[in-house]
């Protein structure tokens, strides 16, 4: 979804949000139930069940770390700036964003930038094995690439920013870093996003691409993330190495 604005595009990049969508396979699932028919009651409302790593996501330091931040402690300012897209299309299923694959992008990735890795897993969304398990994930290498670089924040169209590390009766673990990912990140300061849509509209085609970001996580009180609302700014003719 996009639409013009001063001479710019909005893009929603935040998935819909349904009953009995994805999520991730081995935590409660998201689920909608009517509470008052506009038949019976003149009006509707709808009770929901979710978690706070539902749909399109922040993780906020307290998901990984004993006295990180909770989700409603962030300072705004670190939820909205510059960044920029890079095109990782050609990583193949379940495989890990390396080092050697974010240092390609090494002029393009900019002290304090927001970082969104687009693998077009986003397309992909439903309940179906490469999405449920498959994701390209950043590896721990490419973690501490992105420490070492000052980056803001990083976000994927996974499930997670680390790979598949449960098991479940049709699928066992991909890898074990999972955790030590997220830890890398959070414990440097670094937010993440995950579950992000519409990467690809950023992208337009080219190998990266610079915008200004938005993000909205819910003011969830001591939780440790939120479902977000994300999107992207960009000039309507862009230029990957100008400020968008």
């Amino acid at each position: 979804m996009s639409l013009e604005i001063r001479g710019s595009r909005i893009i929603d990049l935040t998935h819909d949000m349904y009953h009995g969508m994805p999520s991730w396979p081995t935590n409660s699932r998201f689920s909608v139930e009517d509470s008052k028919l506009m038949e019976v009651d003149g009006y509707r409302l709808r009770e929901i069940r979710m978690n706070t790593h539902h749909g399109t996501h922040l993780d906020a330091p307290s998901h990984m770390l004993e006295d990180g931040e909770p989700v409603d402690e962030i300072d705004l300012r670190r939820l909205v700036g510059e960044g920029v897209v890079l095109d990782l299309t050609h990583k193949r299923d379940g495989e890990p964003i390396t080092r050697e694959d974010l240092a390609a992008f090494d002029q393009e990735i900019r002290r304090g930038d927001m970082v969104f890795l687009h693998t077009g897993w986003d397309a992909l969304r439903g309940i179906n094995r490469r999405y449920l398990f498959l994701w390209p994930y950043l590896s721990v290498e490419g973690a501490k690439y992105l420490v070492d670089k000052g980056v803001s924040l990083v976000a994927t169209e996974g499930l997670s920013i680390g790979g598949w590390g449960e098991r479940t009766p049709t699928m066992g673990p991909l890898t074990d870093s999972g955790v030590e990912v997220h830890r890398i990140l959070l414990s440097h300061g670094v937010l993440i996003l995950e579950e992000v849509a519409n990467l690809g509209e950023v992208l337009g085609g080219r190998r990266s691409a610079r915008a200004y970001f938005v993000v909205l996580p819910m003011k969830l009180r001591g939780l440790d993330g939120a479902p977000s609302r994300v999107i992207a700014i960009v000039d309507r003719c862009p230029d990957t190495g100008s400020k968008p």
